[in-house]
Formats: C-alpha cells, sequence, structure tokens
C-alpha cells in the first residue's frame, strides 16, 4: 500500500510543456497518496528532468546539488530525460537517491512510499527501462487539475522516431505511442470539472497521435472550457484535416507553435526536418487560408548548426521575416552526444554568438510587429495573476496582457482595449488613475 501520509514534498520542473504535464501528475500522485506539497525542508524533493541541451543538462545538475545542500536528509528523486541516461555513479556524485525513467514515473508515489518505510534498507536505486526505444507503454500518470498554472497541460502523446540529426529526445523517450482517445477525453472532462477554463494539450511529438482531429472536436467541445491550445506541433502534420477540425472548434485560440530551426534549405537537409524552406511556407500559408490572417504563428530558430554558414544564417533570417512570426525563441545549437550532428564541424563560437545577437534583433522586431496589429483593439484575457494594482494573463493569440484598473478574478476571462506594447507585452487601462504612464512596466518574466 502507497502511504506518504504527513510526508512533505516539492516538485521542481524542468523543460516542455509535456515534462510540466509530467510534474503536475506526479504532484497530484503524490497528494493522493498523503502527502503535502512544501519548499520548506521537505521529505522528498523530485525533479522533472530534461535534456535537450548541454544547458539543460547542466541547469539539472545545478538544481539537483542545490536541492542537496539546502536538504541533506531529504529524498531526492530524479526521473525524467536527463534521468534517463543517467549512470549509477552519475547518480551517487550528485548525491540522487532514486532515479527513475521515462515511462515509469507513474511509480514514483510506490517508490518513495518504500524508501520511507525500510529505514535500514536505503540504497541507491534507478529505475530505467533500459529498451525504452522499443517500449511501447503509456506512462499511466493523471491529472485532477492544475496546481502550477490556470491552464492545464494535457499529455496526450509520447515519444518520437523522426530522429532529427541534431535531437536526442527520440533516444531518451522512446518509439511514438499514443494515449487512449478516452483516457484522455476522460482526464480533460475531470480537469475542466474542477474549473480550469484551458487546455493546452502537449507530446513529444503532438502530430503523431492517431486522430488527433478528432480529439480536438471532442475535448473542444467539453462544457465549460473556455480554450484549447496546442503546445507545439512539427509543421507537416498540420494538414488540411486537422486545419478543418481547429477552424470548426470555437474554444480553439488562434495560435500554432511551429518549429522551423533554420531556413536554409542545404541546414535543413543536414538536420533531416524532412522539409524545404518552401515547403514549410506552403504549410504556413494555407494555415493562414484556413485560419485567417490574424493568427499567431510562433517558431524555434536554431543557431550555429554545422554547416551554417553566412548565407545559410542569412537565408534564415530573410525566412522568418517573409513568414512574419510571431514569437521566435532563439538558441543556439548544443551537440547532443549519440547524435549524427555531434560529430560535425561546428561554426566558430565567435560567429555565432554574433549571429545570436542578430537573430534575437530580428525576433525582438517580428514580436513587435505582430503585436502591435492588436493595439487600439479588443482583446480577450485570461487573468492568470493578480497584482496590487494590475492584473496579468494572455490572450487568446497567446500575447503576454496587463491589464491596469479592472477588477477580475483569476480564472476569469475578460475583454479590454489594447493601447500599447512593450517589450512583448500588450498593456490595457494604463490611462485610469491606477497607473502613472512610465517607462518601467511589470515583469514578465
Amino acid at each position: 500500500m502507497i502511504q506518504l501520509k504527513e510526508k512533505k514534498y516539492s516538485i521542481h520542473i524542468q523543460g516542455c510543456r509535456t515534462n510540466q504535464y509530467e510534474g503536475e501528475a506526479i504532484a497530484a500522485l503524490l497528494e493522493k497518496a498523503g502527502a503535502t506539497c512544501s519548499f520548506d525542508v521537505p521529505d522528498v524533493s523530485v525533479v522533472v528532468s530534461c535534456t535537450v541541451t548541454g544547458a539543460a543538462d547542466s541547469k539539472c545538475r545545478k538544481l539537483i546539488r542545490k536541492l542537496r545542500r539546502e536538504s541533506p536528509a531529504s529524498l531526492i528523486i530524479a526521473c525524467g530525460c536527463y534521468a534517463q541516461n543517467m549512470s549509477s555513479s552519475q547518480r551517487e556524485a550528485l548525491g540522487v537517491d532514486i532515479v527513475v525513467g521515462n515511462r515509469m514515473k507513474y511509480r514514483i508515489p510506490q517508490l518513495a512510499s518504500e524508501w520511507f518505510s525500510n529505514n535500514e534498507k536505503r540504497t541507491g536505486l534507478s529505475v530505467l527501462d533500459d529498451d525504452i526505444m522499443n517500449t511501447d507503454k503509456w506512462d499511466p500518470l493523471l491529472l485532477d487539475r492544475p496546481r502550477l498554472h490556470t491552464r492545464a497541460f494535457l499529455k496526450i502523446q509520447d515519444g518520437c522516431h523522426h530522429f532529427c540529426s541534431y535531437c536526442i529526445i527520440p533516444y531518451v523517450r522512446g518509439k511514438p505511442v499514443s494515449r487512449s482517445m478516452d483516457d484522455a477525453l476522460s482526464e480533460a472532462e475531470r480537469i475542466v470539472g474542477s474549473g480550469c477554463p484551458e487546455i493546452v494539450l502537449t507530446g513529444v511529438h503532438l502530430g503523431l497521435y492517431e486522430d488527433l482531429p478528432l480529439l480536438v472536436r471532442k475535448i473542444g467541445s467539453i462544457h465549460g472550457l473556455k480554450r484549447l491550445r496546442f503546445g507545439s506541433i512539427e509543421p507537416f502534420a498540420v494538414d488540411d484535416k486537422l486545419l478543418g477540425a481547429l477552424a470548426q472548434t470555437e474554444t480553439f485560440c488562434p495560435h500554432l507553435h511551429l518549429p522551423l530551426q533554420s531556413g536554409d534549405d542545404g541546414v535543413l537537409s543536414k538536420m533531416r526536418r524532412g522539409y524545404t524552406a518552401e515547403k514549410f511556407r506552403k504549410i504556413t500559408d494555407n494555415i493562414r487560408h484556413v485560419l485567417g490572417d490574424k493568427i499567431h504563428l510562433s517558431t524555434d530558430l536554431m543557431v550555429g548548426f554545422p554547416t551554417e554558414d553566412d548565407t545559410a544564417f542569412e537565408n534564415s533570417l530573410r525566412f522568418i521575416n517573409d513568414i512574419s512570426f510571431g514569437k521566435i525563441h532563439v538558441f543556439n545549437y548544443s551537440p547532443r552526444k549519440g547524435t549524427e550532428a555531434a560529430l560535425m564541424a561546428r561554426p566558430p563560437e565567435k560567429e555565432v554568438k554574433e549571429r545570436v545577437k542578430k537573430a534575437h534583433l530580428a525576433a525582438d522586431r517580428l514580436l513587435k510587429e505582430y503585436c502591435s496589429k492588436w493595439i487600439g483593439k479588443k482583446v480577450d484575457v485570461l487573468v492568470e495573476d493578480k497584482q496590487e494594482n494590475f492584473i496579468k494573463g494572455l490572450t487568446r493569440n497567446y500575447i503576454k496582457s496587463a491589464v491596469f484598473g479592472q477588477d477580475a478574478q483569476i480564472g476569469e476571462e475578460i475583454q479590454v482595449n489594447t493601447e500599447r506594447y512593450e517589450n512583448g507585452v500588450l498593456f490595457s487601462g494604463i490611462g485610469t488613475n491606477n497607473f502613472s504612464d512610465k517607462d518601467e512596466f511589470p515583469d514578465f518574466l
């Protein structure tokens, strides 16, 4: 029997939206076993780890060491992608008590319960699926309600078999698997029933879900749901059938995150992305044709990939400008051991740093251009936080918004008239007595 009554837990989530779901679902299972959340000397700390880049690895190690210093006697459990590749010697060096790999996270409450009930037999433990790339099992995590956000992340897919040349994720997440539609729908109904107004569908490769258009229609029609989003979806998964479902689902929010990575055909080929720049362009043209020109298309841009020279980089800058993206996540290429690209020669670091600066400037300009289209217009904002003199939230097309001089409850959707854009945020009510129009604005980071 799983028994964690009177135990305190803390959970630390790094990385993607799929990790966000898994972290909250682990918290739900710990609470079901009797534990309560507390970051003040917890009995057990769970780290949901990420390994998408070298920086992500470093952050995981730094966090684990910090947790061990602050709570020497606590049980520390590391799970997820970085944990999947963690050796016994690494576990011992970091001070991790239990390592739990992917597709195994549902076992965390049981493992913690056994740890606390066997005081004299406590030794380090690794619970990993050594054949992760061939398993087709689903990690049966369950979420009753969101704990960290107003919106709820709902994981419906895991794994990937695309094997981009730079990506380690298929090696640590395993082959693609879809959650049963009945299970996903049941959890969505439970989440909405808890009072949650927004669901974000997530997966390692969301477009590989077996019948995504049908699931969109079913979840999107749940009574009480105000908003439905995707976390991220590969461009080649956005076909006419899916677009038709999105167009006919009133709760779907007009925002799609489509990872581009590069706008140069030579680099895209070396990345093994499966499309050319022109094919990507046709996909975005079709999206706008079906869903309208005002849809927010955001993306990822990788800088410094092997074979990227100045010409290739300039091709990427021209391409993101031609597509008129909104939000762009710019990041450096990070070699991942075991991938094809890790063996390729990389551009000089000095050149990459200069390209990153240029890419960030271009990204800032494009976000401003997109967001400025909404100045002077009414937008719907879902309230996510309240401060002393303002509230903040997200518009339906995924733009940060700060609203002054208006009272609303967290989780409530309000309509406001936007007046100004600054640093990625749309502002409303700045002419009220509650706010003096200064250069300093609330920090949304």
